[in-house]
């Protein structure tokens, strides 16, 4: 029986016994510092390799029906900035990896990213079966061995057998840590057919995510903004500005002033209105936790929001910022434009019953209104997404029974009839009729 987390269990920097199990697998395949020396040694290979691997990566994923649905926009299109934010947080890892050093930190990340992927990590929406797990850890397993295969066969092959065994014997440790994160936790599979992604067009994107996590992004410009009197933002204290499409948090924090992009990382979340303890700045939304002085995230200081310099002049506040960048062009990620025929044929107030499983939530449409489903033992309820106090997605929100719990101020509703359990929102959420008709759920 899987115990349930608390909210703060879940924001942890991943199980205090991360380090001791991953040395006890580590020592349970025969994995060495003799290994680690070797993974260091064939570091540069992955290196080069990393921007084609990890396309291929995504491109596997983007195949699946059960796989890609995390990755699409409302309309069913590819959402490729949070397509390359996820290439962004690989390219990292796998280079992390590459550096052949794995200490207490390495180990909390990794059971911090298998528990993610669970209903005990943060995001209650977020479940990756944990036979993709296993199949993506495999997929990059084979593509190290076939780099490692091809630079080092000829001129090295003591290293390449050398490297060989130590990847493979890491890559054990890497799925048993991840997979332990799941316990009896197990979905039910459905067939369907892949579709044909275009994989030029994801290495692309893999590529520009690459040189853009080395620094070799050119900048448009930057223009300067006046954030105000430098007094209007007492100590400990912050200010919210809009750029263009560009919210930023303006800290007043132990004498210094900091600027944050006012996004979280993980799906967007106004991170600069959340609680700052210490040095620490907690998303209000899934509590992912980030330095305020460095914008680095604290499970993951490799990633980081963006953050702008703050000048001071004549008691007065200034920012620079990048000047708004060029429209993006929209890549073809799938080779046929038109989805497949039964994902088509889906209204978009419609649900597969199997998609929302008992304590969970999913979010559709009703005349371009976002709804909240939710599937309460079994019986499925339907309110308005946004919540009434200031618009946080309830179907973002932990449920518990009845009780929906708005994940920004932390109001619930509940969600038989709309009706305020707690504030501080005044007004109950409008609901609506689910109609059952065979495995499909339909909102009226």
């Amino acid at each position: 029986m899987v115990t349930a987390l608390s909210r703060e269990e879940k924001i942890k920097r991943g199980s205090e016994d991360a380090g001791r199990y991953f040395r006890y697998m580590a020592e349970f395949v025969g994995f060495t510092q003799i290994d680690a020396d070797s993974i260091r040694a064939s570091g540069l290979i992955i290196e080069k390799y990393l921007p084609e691997i990890v396309s291929q990566f995504y491109t596997h994923l983007l195949r699946y029906p059960p796989t890609r649905q995390h990755f699409l926009k409302e309309d069913g299109t590819v959402n490729q900035d949070y397509l390359q934010l996820r290439m962004h947080h690989l390219t990292n890892f796998w280079r992390r990896t590459a550096g052949g050093k794995f200490d207490d930190d390495y180990a909390r990340y990794i059971d911090y990213v298998g528990r993610a992927h669970t209903s005990q990590g943060a995001d209650p929406n977020i479940y990756i079966a944990e036979r993709y797990v296993i199949g993506q850890v495999g997929f990059v397993q084979h593509a190290i061995s076939t780099a490692l295969g091809k630079e080092l066969h000829e001129i090295d092959p003591d290293l390449e057998v050398r490297a060989q065994r130590a990847w493979n014997l890491l890559m054990m440790v890497i799925l048993e840590m991840l997979s332990r994160a799941y316990g009896s936790e197990h979905e039910a599979e459905f067939q369907n057919l892949p579709a044909n992604i275009n994989q030029e067009a994801i290495l692309d994107l893999a590529v520009d995510t690459y040189e853009h996590g080395l620094g070799l992004h050119r900048l448009t410009g930057t223009q300067e903004i006046r954030v105000g009197r430098a007094d209007e933002i007492p100590e400990g204290d912050r200010k919210i500005i809009q750029v263009d499409d560009l919210s930023i948090g303006v800290f007043h924090h132990k004498g210094g002033y900091y600027a944050l992009h006012n996004s979280c990382l993980h799906r967007g979340g106004p991170v600069c209105t959340g609680s700052l303890e210490g040095d620490v700045l907690t998303c209000p939304w899934h509590g992912y936790q980030y330095n305020v002085t460095t914008g680095r995230l604290i499970v993951d200081p490799s990633a980081k929001l963006e953050t702008f310099p703050v000048e001071i002049r004549n008691d007065e506040l200034y920012l620079q910022v990048p000047l708004p960048p060029e429209e993006k062009e929209d890549l073809s990620l799938f080779e046929e434009q038109t989805p497949p025929k039964e994902e088509k044929t889906m209204e978009k107030n419609a649900f597969r019953l199997s998609d929302v499983k008992p304590g969970k939530t999913r979010l559709v449409y009703l005349d371009r209104e976002p709804v909240a489903v939710y599937n309460v033992g079994g019986a499925f309820y339907a309110t308005q997404a946004e919540c009434t106090h200031e618009g946080g997605p309830l179907n973002e929100g932990e449920l518990d029974g009845v009780q929906i719990t708005c994940p920004l101020h932390g109001s619930c509703f509940d969600v038989t009839n709309g009706k305020v359990l707690r504030g501080p929102a005044r007004y109950p959420v409008k609901t609506y009729r689910v109609v059952i008709e065979g495995e499909i759920g339909r909102v009226e």
